[in-house]
């Protein structure tokens, strides 16, 4: 009987020559369950985002930092400047998978878990880098204006998201039968 299931299982998980779908396993489907989770964290990142971006040119504002924080012309071309245009450019670049995510999940595309997959992955990739930028810049203490510490608890926080997210996607029967276009 088992042996049964498993030829079953094995048969369902190939595409449908036809027309190119994979069948519905059996059990539940739709967006309810955890991926209620995920659609309240991408439209929460979506606000987020646009709003990180609607901001730039406030945070990229050389007196803001020279003026207002005390942080010499020098220090804040050599490291603070590339942190905050990497900072621009990541947000841009998961604006656009965040945005590119949300069509595909309310479409069903079976391309959905795998590009929220590679956006945990890039969130992760992305703490690590802002990290190293933060820490490589060598800053007295007196004037340090920036703390690497948020960004290792980003990169702690990205991999627990990874760690529970992806084999989610992996493994969910739910998400099986929903993304099947």
């Amino acid at each position: 009987m088992d042996y049964k299931y498993r030829k079953s299982e094995l048969d369902m998980n190939s595409l449908s020559p036809k027309t190119g779908i994979r069948p519905e396993f059996p059990g539940i489907s739709g967006l309810g369950g955890w991926l209620i989770l995920i659609q309240i964290s991408l439209w929460l990142s979506l606000v987020f985002l646009i709003s990180d971006v609607s901001q730039v040119n406030v945070f990229m504002d050389p007196a803001r930092w020279v003026e207002g924080r005390g942080v010499d012309q020098q220090m804040y071309t050599e490291v603070i400047r590339p942190l905050l245009w990497f900072g621009f450019i990541s947000s841009i670049i998961l604006l656009m998978i965040v945005i590119v995510s949300l069509v595909l999940l309310y479409k069903k595309k079976k391309q959905f878990p795998r590009m929220m997959m590679v956006m945990y992955v890039l969130n992760v990739v992305i703490g690590i880098v802002t990290w190293i930028l933060i820490a490589r810049g060598e800053i007295p203490r007196e004037q340090h204006v920036l703390d690497p510490t948020p960004a290792f608890h980003l990169i702690i926080r990205s991999l627990l998201t990874c760690c529970i997210f992806i084999p989610y996607f992996l493994k969910s029967v739910r998400v099986k039968n929903t993304f099947i276009k």
